[in-house]
């Protein structure tokens, strides 16, 4: 009796010490360890290139399930987890090196209305100059700084010291046409851009969605398989604004189709936003979702990117950080391109619904884009990584050393003192402004229900 007590002991043993290596020990390996990328070189005859993703970084691999929301993965384990991320910061990099010249001090100073000078050092986020604070840049402010301010302070080693100039408007070069800035997007001629993650990567709440991290958790909860969905391509914006040509087509085109859900909104008629307005969870709803550029790009492209969907855009003129992982076509295809007049619409959708290809072809699309996008390149902890690198890009082809310190004048017998140069971040997401406050500062005026900012 002793023998089978002592046997069934030691199997136990064995047993929960073979479960403990499987799952902390033994590597999680993507079933798509492969991805093709865009690119503008190196291209084969099909347009794509075929780059091996590393699957495990010594005892580590990403896991989306377990990592998507680490917002302070090593600089190792970013690299392995994101190593085709980081194309928009190498390219502003060989740009300032292929024109010989670093970054100056003049550079970052502030030109207009949307911009914000800050510094970071000693991983601590300063801001030295803001003019974001009026009501339509000051949400896109405040989220972008957040965004940076997380990225810096989950980060346990040193990042290095710079001084930068954020521009928070669609188009960071239409009052300043060679700023040095960083931009939510840029044309493929504006080199001189250096490209950011946008505002609603931290959130877009006036617009319906509270929080980026939120909105991923609401589609992991509640979303249907593709097959499930709505056989439709769904659509919601305005036609009024700069981007109103190219939104007026794709309705055209649509208009008339079995699968057609294309609907404009006119966001000042009460009325009809009740009834046309969709959340981004209820875009992902559907099958297929038509991402249209706006004033410029689209700040909803991420966020229908995140659906478990099949994405159909236009050919797009703007360029955002991630926009170099769309793959319009081949194997590893994640999205559908179609003719910047949606003239061809109608052929490509009638081809993808097909039911031989919507279990074949089209459901790959889309299994494609979540591998690709919501559960690697555009998840929080990718953004956070993507921020850091920025931060080690910019200071290498820095050509000056930020001021940390500035005089404090003697006054009244008091003795003359230095001070930290700009506002901690801490201090500026509450006052608000870089100028002096009186101590105690009177309290500031809150908005009221419905009253702008």
């Amino acid at each position: 009796m002793r023998s089978i007590a002592l046997y069934t002991l030691l199997s136990a043993a064995i047993l929960a010490i073979l479960i403990l290596f499987t799952t902390y020990a033994w590597p999680h390996v993507p079933s798509n360890p492969w991805q093709t990328v865009n690119s503008h070189s190196n291209t084969n005859t099909e347009g794509e290139q075929r780059v091996k993703i590393p699957v495990t970084h010594q005892d580590w691999t990403f896991d989306h399930r377990r990592d998507a929301r680490n917002y302070g993965l090593s600089e190792e384990q970013c690299n392995a987890a994101f190593p085709l991320l980081y194309k928009e910061i190498d390219r502003a990099v060989e740009h300032r090196k292929r024109i010989g010249k670093d970054i100056g001090i003049e550079e970052v100073e502030v030109r207009q209305r949307s911009n914000v000078r800050a510094m970071i050092r000693d991983n601590q986020l300063y801001v030295v100059d803001a003019h974001g604070e009026n009501t339509n840049f000051r949400p896109r402010t405040l989220a972008t700084l957040n965004s940076i301010n997380r990225a810096v302070s989950a980060f346990a080693d040193p990042l290095p010291d710079v001084e930068f100039t954020a521009t928070f408007d669609d188009d960071a070069a239409a009052r300043d046409s060679n700023a040095t800035t960083l931009a939510y997007a840029r044309l493929p001629e504006q080199e001189f851009l250096w490209l950011m993650p946008d505002f609603g990567f931290w959130g877009w709440p006036h617009k319906g969605t509270n929080s980026y991290a939120e909105h991923i958790s609401i589609l992991d909860d509640q979303e249907e398989e593709f097959l499930d969905k709505i056989p439709k391509l769904v659509w919601r914006g305005g036609i009024g604004n700069a981007g109103g040509d190219v939104r007026k087509k794709l309705i055209a085109q649509s208009e008339g189709h079995e699968w057609n859900d294309a609907k404009s909104v006119n966001w000042k008629n009460q009325t009809e936003v009740q009834e046309r307005r969709l959340s981004m969870q209820e875009h992902c709803d559907y099958m297929f979702t038509a991402q249209t550029e706006g004033n410029t790009y689209s700040g909803r492209f991420k966020l229908l990117l995140n659906c478990h969907s099949v994405s159909v855009t236009h050919k797009m003129e703007y360029i955002e950080h991630f926009h170099h992982l769309l793959q319009p076509s081949g194997t590893y295809q994640n999205i559908v391109e179609v003719k910047r007049d949606f003239s061809d619409l109608p052929k490509v959708m009638d081809r993808l619904l097909q039911p031989e290809n919507l279990k074949g072809e089209t459901k790959r699309i889309a299994d494609n884009a979540r591998r690709t996008f919501r559960e690697r390149y555009i998840t929080p902890a990718a953004e956070a990584c993507y921020w850091r690198a920025l931060i080690r890009g910019w200071a290498e082809v820095q050509g000056f050393t930020p001021e940390r310190w500035v005089d404090v004048p003697e006054v009244e017998g008091r003795k003359a003192r230095r001070k930290p140069r700009g506002v901690p971040f801490e201090a500026y997401t509450i006052m608000e402004t870089t100028q002096e406050w009186e101590i105690p500062a009177p309290m500031r005026h809150v908005c009221a229900v419905g009253e702008s900012y």
